[in-house]
C-alpha cells in the first residue's frame, strides 16, 4: 500500500483529478454553464476521492524523480483525454443545436434568439428547445452515471501516463462529421416540407403576380413549422435515445484508441 504523503501518491493523484476535472469542464450536463466553476472543482474533487480506490493503478504511479517536463507532458495528456471525452458527448448535442438552427431558419424563426442557461449564449427558439430537451432525456436515461462509469473505464484502458493521443486523429475526425448528420436527420421533415411549401408560394405568384406573397407566406410557415414541433417532438424520446446509444459506443471507441494498442 501506497503511503498517501509520499511524492508518488500525491503526484498521481494530482493526474487523476486533472482528468476527472477536464471530464466534467467539456461533458454534457456537467460542463454547462449553469454550475460554476467552483461547484464542478469541488465535485471533481470528491469523484477523485471516490474513483481513486477502485481505479488499477499497476504500473502508473508518477516517479518522484520524474523532471519537470515529464510532469508538464503528463498533465498535458490527462487533459487530452479528459477533453476527448467530453467533446464526444458534445458532438450529439451539437448535432442536435445545428438541427434547431436549420429548422429555425427554414420556419422564419432565425431572428427570435433567446439566452440558452446552459451556455449562457443566445440560440434559436427550436434550437434551445431541442437542447433543452435532449438534457432531460440524458438524465432520464442516467447519461451521468454513464459518463461516470465511462470515466472509471477509463483508467482501465488508458491508464495513468500511457496516452497516445494521435491515434484518435483518424475516429475523431469520423465522429465530428456526425455534428451535420444528426443536424439534417433532424431538420430533414422541415427542410422538405418547408421546400415544397415554398415551391408552392412560387408557382402562386407566377399565377398571381400582384399577390403580396411574402406577407401571407411568412406566418403561414411559422404555422405550419410550428404544427409540425409538435407532431415531431413525441417521437424525439426514439430518436435522442439512438443518437445517445452512439455516444457512448463513440466513447469507447475513442478511449480503445487512447489506450496502448
Amino acid at each position: 500500500m501506497m503511503n498517501i504523503f509520499s511524492v508518488e501518491f500525491i503526484l498521481t493523484s494530482f493526474l487523476i483529478f486533472v482528468r476527472v476535472s477536464s471530464v466534467l469542464m467539456t461533458a454534457p450536463f456537467f460542463g454547462s454553464e449553469f454550475f460554476p466553476a467552483q461547484i464542478k472543482l469541488f465535485f471533481a474533487v470528491v469523484l477523485t476521492v471516490l474513483l481513486y480506490p477502485i481505479i488499477p493503478l499497476q504500473g502508473a504511479y508518477i516517479p518522484a524523480d520524474a523532471t519537470l517536463i515529464e510532469l508538464v507532458i503528463a498533465i498535458v495528456q490527462e487533459i487530452m483525454v479528459g477533453i476527448t471525452m467530453g467533446l464526444v458527448g458534445q458532438i450529439v448535442f451539437g448535432g442536435v443545436q445545428l438541427g434547431g438552427q436549420f429548422i429555425s431558419i427554414k420556419v422564419g424563426l432565425g431572428f427570435a434568439n433567446i439566452v440558452d442557461p446552459l451556455t449562457q449564449d443566445q440560440s434559436a427558439l427550436v434550437t434551445q428547445l431541442f437542447t433543452t430537451f435532449g438534457v432531460i432525456l440524458f438524465l432520464a436515461i442516467n447519461g451521468e452515471h454513464m459518463y461516470i462509469q465511462a470515466l472509471h473505464r477509463s483508467f482501465e484502458l488508458v491508464p495513468v501516463g500511457e496516452v497516445y493521443p494521435h491515434q484518435t486523429v483518424p475516429p475523431f475526425m469520423e465522429f465530428a462529421g456526425q455534428i451535420f448528420i444528426i443536424g439534417v436527420q433532424l431538420a430533414a421533415p422541415f427542410i422538405i416540407v418547408l421546400f415544397l411549401l415554398d415551391l408552392s408560394f412560387a408557382i402562386f405568384a407566377r399565377i398571381m403576380p400582384r399577390a403580396n406573397v411574402f406577407f401571407i407566406a411568412l406566418p403561414l410557415k411559422v404555422l405550419i413549422g410550428m404544427t409540425m414541433v409538435l407532431v415531431v417532438t413525441p417521437n424525439l424520446p426514439v430518436v435522442f435515445g439512438q443518437y445517445f446509444e452512439q455516444l457512448f459506443e463513440m466513447l469507447g471507441e475513442v478511449l480503445q484508441a487512447l489506450g496502448p494498442s
